[in-house]
């Protein structure tokens, strides 16, 4: 029986890179083990680049179709989109592609339609991890669902996951926040299948996009903006919604596949970016320090806070153990100091100073991505910290 699988392109202004993404995984789709009935289907934020017309003119075997989505609305209204097309089209299946890639390799395709064929609602890749381009799954996505949901899902937001029609009809029906309809929508879909049926492949290839997942807006100052906003507000909604439905977890499940690590290769000593990154987080959470900024949290964090910010070393970073208890503070309601609620603007900045001793951690040594699953590991060891008294 032919397998009918939706593949789904999610874009604002890829117009460099979408033509080679799709043009990769048509290619793909024609050395499956089995035959398949596809559909390339690009969302499209009505990007102001021609990333619609590039995608279009690609040759391809299968066929193309574009829906336009509002400007600039966010990959969580592409992903929607994505998903409505595999249930109203009756789609066996789908295979959601970041379009920002310079490359597909055949590996890819192969391993999530395989997966989807043999039966797997939700299939996430398992692929080299890079030092310097995972900071959002490193420090919040991957220890907030090991800690809050007791899952060792080491690539949360990777965008390149797979579906079963099943599991499209359980996203869609899921409430999506307006921070979900932008970039948080990846959070939310990985924490639903970590309550449902899900597996992960190892792929040896690695993914290939921009590194940094923070910025520039100053000279003196880099930021992340509204990705880290959604994201994070993502992990607290579905976080407290996780922790009110009942206990903890008891154990901490595995993925049940290797992630494929250069254990040889070496962090560099020194980086521009993060050099600059250490400047700007230490000015602000100077200034942070200066105007009272800490009292959400509770004494012995503010305390703490306060200490780093005003430190000599202060461009060193905020060491982990510090940062989970930032962390709990943001996702457990009841964990909050006297001040209410902790500003995105101020989590980001410890989330960016978290980034910058990271990297001091990890420099000149290999093996660094122990050091990521040590976080996950340690969340979940400290889960009831999040629970709290609810």
């Amino acid at each position: 029986m032919t397998y009918r699988l939706l593949i789904g392109l999610p874009s604002f202004n890829e117009a460099d890179t979408i033509a080679k993404v799709a043009s990769d995984i048509d290619q793909a789709l024609l050395t499956l083990p089995f035959p398949v009935d596809a559909l390339l289907l690009n969302c499209d934020n009505a990007s102001t680049d021609s990333t619609t017309d590039r995608f279009l003119e690609t040759t391809t075997h299968f066929p193309k179709r574009v829906v336009t989505t509002e400007h600039a609305a966010g990959k969580g209204t592409n992903t929607v989109a994505i998903l409505q097309h595999v249930t109203d089209d009756s789609f066996d299946a789908v295979i959601s592609v970041d379009t920002d890639l310079a490359e597909v390799p055949q590996e890819w395709v192969h391993g999530l339609a395989e997966a989807l064929h043999e039966g797997a609602d939700y299939c996430y890749p398992i692929r080299p991890p890079r030092w310097n381009g995972g900071d959002l799954t490193y420090h919040l996505a991957y220890p907030a669902l090991a800690g809050v949901y007791g899952v060792d899902l080491r690539e949360p937001l990777c965008g390149d996951v797979a579906l079963s029609r099943r599991a499209a009809q359980q996203v869609l029906s899921e409430q999506w926040t307006d921070g979900d309809l932008r970039y948080g929508g990846d959070f939310l879909i990985a924490s639903l299948a970590t309550t449902e049926a899900w597996t992960c492949i190892s792929l040896g290839a690695k993914r290939r996009n921009k590194l940094r997942s923070f910025s520039g807006v100053t000279d003196d100052d880099y930021r992340m903006g509204g990705k880290f906003r959604e994201n994070a507000l993502s992990v607290q909604h579905r976080a407290r919604a996780r922790i009110a439905a009942g206990p903890p977890p008891t154990r901490l499940v595995p993925m049940g596949v290797r992630t494929p690590v250069d254990s040889a290769f070496v962090v560099p000593d020194r980086d521009h970016d993060i050099d600059r990154l250490a400047h700007g987080t230490a000015s602000r959470l100077r200034r942070d320090a200066e105007e009272h900024a800490f009292p959400m949290f509770a004494p012995n964090i503010a305390s703490k806070l306060a200490d780093l910010a005003t430190a000599d070393d202060a461009m060193q970073g905020l060491p982990w153990p510090l940062w989970r208890d930032v962390l709990a503070t943001w996702i457990s309601p009841e964990a909050m100091g006297a001040g209410g609620a902790v500003p995105v603007d101020l989590l980001e900045t410890l989330f960016l100073s978290r980034v910058v001793a990271h990297h001091h951690e990890i420099a000149g040594k290999p093996g660094w991505y122990r050091s990521v699953v040590k976080q996950g590991l340690d969340l979940f060891d400290h889960r009831h910290d999040l629970w709290q008294t609810t």
